[in-house]
């Protein structure tokens, strides 16, 4: 989530946007009544950019993704979590009132929906061969994709719950992270906590590659650590104010947030934070042309893109082998005048998905592609049975044919 807070310094007063998981003074800021705006854009735009070209003197339209479907959630509040279903062809969204509601197809047809909490906002959601697992802030909830739940965590060690993560190394346990000093591993298999690690401070990103498991804590670090004990290998100082996210993928990693200004004030960090974990060091970094909250990798064959989301529904695509934007592609959500809260990229890579305040579902997908799909191989959804149909008779009717009804099976 994420919100543009009016602070009063010396220097008069300004807007600074919070970040896309908690404040500048490490506070969550996605549950109803957290209030918050930013100003409206000053011009119009009709969900798409384009780039001038000098030879033609015309604009020509350059958005590798184009809309593709939208659909309001249910409960008519912020959408604080979305997830691409990892097994099949669904997307799940949690919202700031506790509900779940996942969709099938690229079309968004709606599959189930559930209560979780209920005075807890939906904070992350994962999806696993079981069911799907949603994190709240003092309680973890598993329930199978037809709605049917499965258990109910909850602990003391469980506070300020923002995020959660599975890697191959521990494939029964999940570990959840938060705005505290307590990071936990849980064991699906038992229901019960396997492990607690002290963050130093907080854990409100985690990020999974090969070598690390990368936790992003408020004060702008990132600890990477071995993804068998857990301990902490390196750390990176990334930026000079708060972390709002980051993303690995390959040998980088890419991050955004806040930077300082004038002592204590923080403001939106335009520039993405780029490391090379082969040699543990910052590369050039890269200038967006929006504010970054949010992003993720969005790889290929050929490129690697980053996918960047501002609090006011802007997305731009960065590529990091164009670093100076010759190729410009933005997009504007059709957000209602609401704040962007939360983005995912389908296993595929061919749809992107968002959410905003408004309970606004945005999909797009790749220009080209005429049969998006959220996974290559997806397994069967399961559906209700349909329910048989009769012909319509007439109990006056001295033709009817009863027989045509049979009668249900018998014991003898």
């Amino acid at each position: 989530d994420s919100l543009l807070q009016e602070m009063d310094g010396e220097g008069g007063q300004y807007f600074a946007p919070a970040d896309g998981h908690f404040n500048q003074e490490g506070l969550y800021t996605g549950d109803p009544g957290g209030g918050g705006g930013y100003q409206d854009l000053e011009q119009a735009y009709d969900g798409q950019f384009a780039e001038f070209s000098p030879a033609g003197g015309e604009y020509q339209n350059t958005n590798e993704f184009s809309p593709l479907s939208h659909v309001l959630g249910d409960g008519g509040v912020g959408i604080s979590a979305l997830a691409f279903d990892a097994q099949e062809e669904l997307i799940w969204m949690g919202n700031q009132a506790g509900h779940v509601t996942s969709y099938y197809g690229t079309q968004l047809e709606k599959y189930t929906s559930f209560q979780v909490s209920r005075g807890e906002g939906v904070r992350s959601i994962l999806t696993t061969e079981r069911g799907i697992l949603a994190l709240t802030q003092t309680r973890l909830r598993c329930q199978i994709r037809r709605g049917i739940p499965v258990f109910t965590h909850h602990s003391a060690n469980m506070l300020e719950m923002q995020c959660m993560l599975r890697y191959p190394q521990r494939p029964t346990q999940v570990l959840m992270g938060g705005i505290q000093d307590k990071m936990i591993s849980f064991d699906l298999e038992k229901c019960k906590e396997s492990q607690l690690l002290d963050t130093g401070g907080s854990c409100a990103v985690l990020r999974y590659h090969g070598r690390f498991v990368g936790c992003g804590d408020t004060t702008g670090k990132i600890h990477l650590r071995d993804p068998h004990n857990l301990t902490i290998q390196h750390t990176l100082d990334t930026h000079s104010g708060t972390l709002s996210d980051f993303d690995i993928n390959g040998h980088h990693l890419v991050t955004c947030g806040f930077a300082r200004h004038h002592g204590n004030l923080q403001a939106v960090d335009r520039f993405l934070m780029v490391y090379d974990l082969r040699i543990m060091r910052s590369i050039n970094p890269i200038q967006c042309l929006v504010e970054p909250c949010q992003l993720r990798f969005l790889p290929s064959e050929h490129t690697s893109k980053i996918v960047v989301m501002s609090a006011a529904g802007q997305v731009q695509l960065v590529d990091m082998a164009d670093v100076d934007n010759a190729k410009l592609d933005l997009l504007q959500l059709e957000t209602g005048g609401g704040m962007a809260l939360s983005m995912d990229i389908s296993p595929s890579n061919h749809c992107m998905a968002f959410g905003d305040e408004h309970s606004g579902i945005s999909v797009y997908s790749q220009a080209g592609n005429t049969e998006p799909v959220f996974n290559l191989f997806p397994r069967e959804t399961e559906f209700a049975d349909h329910l048989l149909s009769y012909p319509h008779m007439s109990i006056d009717d001295p033709m009817a044919i009863y027989s045509s009804i049979p009668l249900p099976h018998l014991p003898p």
